[in-house]
């Protein structure tokens, strides 16, 4: 296999694109902000702001970053159970600018893509950094799968859910079904024999290409690599699934209380559990939404949404501010901190030094599929 994995070629973390992509999601999201302070602006706003609690905003912030936290420990579990090791430094760094990226790209698709490459980056084989990342999303999307039925039901009771809104969750449901399907394929299903098969199915003047087959066998190797991670994390034993099982909800968890807490911060105590099911349906609609960080439709939905629970549409409209501000505009301060700071360690090339440590060849890691740990 060419020692240089597709990972490896910095051109998979377009920098420009996602200065572009930043651009376009605080520009857009601004704009729909203003016009919706414009539009909602009433009587109950200016009351909402006076009776105003800056301790249960400061503490709707808290929730909002500090749930990635509980990420940070999953992927330490998960990467034990390839049998590496990062620091807790680093897989913080990885994780909150995996936030940044998910916040600047549309359908956050650049939030599992670019923690990906920082834990190639830091060290992982890149079958290995797919496998972990890959897993921990599909607990999660099992988790909501789950979820689901519940909050549809529960939802209906308490939010007026129109038929596009129900269209797009019940998509949201389907996407999600397929996305494990595909995983549990990937576990189940020998990989051995992919470039060859895909080598026997392309045309004749692609046969012919040298570059062409060592695409192959490289991407042929990292699905060997990717899919035996995926059985290493699927081995990790019952009290490790149970606790990247625990974390994961307390992700959700902790995610799902950050708005009601500001809710009661307006003095809406009494709307806190309908503004709990509301802040579900919210979670399961952000990931489908085409723009980068969600921005104009996300404001729009979010909007739509708290206006059938909360009883003026003034506070639903300052909520949606406080719900940017702390979700997006807060995310993008921490993220892109942390991004910043993973680009100075990329740029210092952490897998060449730690494979001359191991007197490894650079990318040579990539190749490699370590037995799993008996601790963390």
């Amino acid at each position: 296999m060419d020692k240089e994995g597709p990972l490896e070629e910095r051109g998979s973390l377009d920098r420009s694109r996602l200065r572009r992509g930043l651009v376009l999601a605080v520009a857009i999201s601004a704009a729909t902000l203003i016009v919706i302070s414009l539009a909602t602006l009433d009587r109950e706003t200016f009351s909402a702001i006076s009776d105003l609690s800056p301790g249960f905003l400061i503490l709707a912030a808290a929730l909002s970053l500090g749930r990635w936290l509980w990420s940070v420990v999953r992927m330490r579990l998960l990467i034990a159970a390839t049998g590496k090791s990062i620091s807790w430094r680093n897989i913080l760094k990885t994780v909150y600018a995996g936030y940044f990226t998910g916040l600047i790209t549309p359908l956050r698709a650049g939030g599992v893509t670019g923690e990906m490459f920082f834990l190639y980056e830091y060290g992982l084989g890149a079958g290995e950094a797919v496998a972990v990342v890959s897993f921990g999303a599909c607990i999660s999307t099992a988790l909501l799968m789950l979820l689901f039925p519940f909050a549809i039901w529960i939802a209906r009771s308490y939010i007026d859910l129109s038929l596009s809104i129900q269209g797009v969750l019940f998509s949201a449901l389907a996407v999600g079904l397929l996305y494990l399907v595909l995983v549990l394929w990937a576990i189940l299903r020998p990989h051995a024999t992919v470039g060859k098969t895909l080598l026997d199915h392309s045309p004749a003047f692609l046969r012919k290409r040298d570059w062409y087959r060592r695409f192959l066998a490289r991407l042929s190797a990292e699905i060997q690599s990717f899919a035996a991670s995926l059985r290493q994390l699927v081995r990790i034993g019952k009290a490790r699934l149970a606790a990247v099982v625990l974390l994961t909800l307390l992700y959700w968890f902790t995610g799902f209380l950050a708005i009601p807490m500001a809710v009661i911060g307006l003095g809406y105590g009494s709307y806190f559990w309908q503004a709990v099911v509301a802040q579900l349906v919210v979670h399961i609609l952000m990931p489908f939404v085409p723009t980068p960080g969600g921005s104009g439709i996300g404001e729009v939905g979010f909007l739509y949404v708290y206006k059938s629970v909360l009883p003026d549409v003034g506070v639903a409209g300052l909520l949606t501010l406080i719900w940017r501000f702390v979700d997006f505009y807060l995310g993008l301060l921490v993220g892109g901190t942390a991004f910043i700071l993973v680009m100075r360690d990329i740029g210092r090339s952490p897998r060449r030094e730690e494979s001359e440590t191991a007197g490894e060849e650079p990318g040579e890691t990539a190749d490699k599929v370590s037995p799993p740990r008996e601790e963390v």
